[in-house]
């Protein structure tokens, strides 16, 4: 029997046993600090068959583990024990994830196999949604931006933003942050080749468009690496000719490209983009409340803390909410917009979703003045703050996000980026609360969209419909297939009973 058969495929191993015996080349590692788990070390293995696995560990075994088990090296391990894998984040494929505790076996191998168990993604795969958990690609970097430095959650960190072109010529954002961004600093302001290789991305959606870019410290970063595995396709997006070829694609948010869409359209899209509908308010959707509770500081959604009685207190009262984000308990909370409408054309009918500034931009009214400063149920939803309810019958031309969740599950919710009416332009800046969130400027819509917006009708001021209870929503799935059952259009004879 072989050397190679002495040692169990990452494949064959199942929970609730421990006495494999495996032989695996340690593909990435790094720290980690989680709200559950505390601080761990994790690692991605690879077998000799190809196949990999997550592995996981208490940081108090990070030393041991890493003798043996440095980088790009192979090693020994016996009597590990697999649990499923889960989380939003993922860096395999497996359905397991492998535990390493301090009964674990540690042991150097002898074997020679210099490959890097390199799976590309395709550009295609990244933009539809597909390539969900963590995957590798490769690229030519293209208006590579300066490094910045930028606050986050308080804190500065650096990030650069710049385009991954394949040999074909599709494009995609790409935004590092961190390290990962001082690893480009060499290379800003030089007209250069550059050919990157991030392993272990991650897919965000930013304004309306997907961006990869390196999950927290699970990423490896490759520039000019000449990896025998890469090593044609890099001498293919290496070649100088390359950039006339790029397909041109939407970057950030630009009310002067966004297409004007009608409703019916912008229901029907194939692909992520960002487009402007002409509409009138038709409805207040009362299934969902007009504010949130959130972080003064990352106008992030809080949580209440169990045994509080919250029914008692006002806003003078300062209670304490739970933050995710601050990973605290605070009292610096205030109320923030989230305004669900119901809009219509002359296609069709969706809702839309404004949040923080950009329903302020509309209200023209901030969040706290409307707020009656109780954390109570609101017992009748029907009776919303006069500057909301007289929005009912105005016609917008709204900017909106078409997003994954509108391409692959039908959402029929879109999120407002911009609010447009007649000639005046309201621009949101991210996290502006002020009265500088409204910027007046020359009309950049076009003439038919000015007389698309004439001729929509202001007559028709139907009322709310009924409010649902959302004490579990959360503000970071907003555009959830699962909360579609929750938007409930308006009838056409409670229209007509108006």
């Amino acid at each position: 029997m072989s050397k190679m058969t002495t040692f169990v495929p990452l494949t064959k191993l199942r929970p609730f046993k421990d006495n494999w015996r495996i032989q695996v080349k340690c593909l990435h590692s790094w720290k980690q600090n989680t709200p559950f788990a505390g601080d761990t070390f994790e690692m991605v293995l690879a077998d000799q068959w190809g196949n990999k696995i997550h592995a996981t560990s208490k940081r108090s075994l990070m030393q041991r583990i890493q003798r043996v088990f440095p980088i790009d090296s192979w090693g020994v391990i016996e009597h590990v024990t697999v649990t499923p894998a889960g989380g939003q984040y993922r860096t395999t494929n497996y359905k397991y994830k492998m535990v390493i505790a301090e009964d674990a076996v540690l042991s150097r191998s002898d074997l020679a196999d210099d490959r890097i168990f390199l799976s590309l993604a395709n550009y295609e795969e990244i933009e539809n949604g597909t390539k969900r958990p963590a995957f590798h690609v490769i690229g030519r970097i293209h208006e590579l931006g300066d490094v910045q430095t930028v606050q986050v959650s308080g804190e500065d960190r650096k990030r650069v933003q710049f385009r991954l072109v394949d040999a074909e010529g599709n494009n995609l954002a790409c935004c590092l942050w961190g390290t990962y961004a001082e690893q480009l600093e060499p290379f800003t302001g030089k007209d250069q080749t550059i050919i990157c290789l991030i392993r272990f991305a991650k897919i965000k959606e930013f304004r309306g468009e997907l961006q990869i870019t390196n999950a927290f410290d699970a990423s490896r970063l490759f520039l000019n690496a000449m990896i025998p595995e890469v090593t044609h396709l890099t001498e293919k997006l290496s070649n100088d000719d390359l950039s006339v070829g790029l397909v041109q694609k939407p970057s950030l948010y630009n009310r002067n490209d966004a297409e004007i869409k009608t409703i019916s359209e912008a229901a029907e899209a194939t692909q992520v983009e960002i487009c402007k509908i002409i509409c009138t308010i038709e409805a207040i959707d009362t299934d969902w409340s007009w504010f949130y509770i959130g972080c003064n500081r990352h106008q992030k959604r809080v949580n209440k803390i169990p045994n509080v009685d919250y029914g008692r207190m006002t806003k003078k009262d300062k209670p304490l909410f739970r933050c995710e984000h601050c990973r605290s308990n605070i009292n610096t909370v205030g109320s923030k917009f989230k305004l669900h409408l119901v809009v219509k054309d002359d296609s069709a009918t969706c809702n839309l979703m404004l949040l923080g500034s950009v329903g302020k931009s509309i209200v023209a009214v901030d969040a706290e003045e409307l707020w009656d400063g109780s954390y109570e149920e609101i017992e009748d939803p029907e009776i919303l703050p006069e500057p909301i309810l007289s929005l009912v019958g105005k016609s917008f031309c709204f900017g909106i996000s078409i997003m994954l969740d509108n391409v692959t599950n039908g959402s029929d919710t879109f999120v407002v980026l911009e609010v447009c009416s007649g000639d005046k332009v309201l621009t949101i800046e991210t996290g502006s609360q002020s009265n500088s969130d409204m910027v007046t400027t020359s009309s950049t819509m076009s003439s038919r969209s000015a007389m698309m917006l004439d001729q929509i009708s202001s007559d028709e001021c139907p009322t709310p419909i009924t409010k649902r209870k959302e004490d579990d929503y959360d503000l970071q799935d907003l555009t959830s297939s699962s909360k579609k059952q929750c938007i409930k259009i308006i009838k056409q004879e409670k229209t007509k009973n108006d």
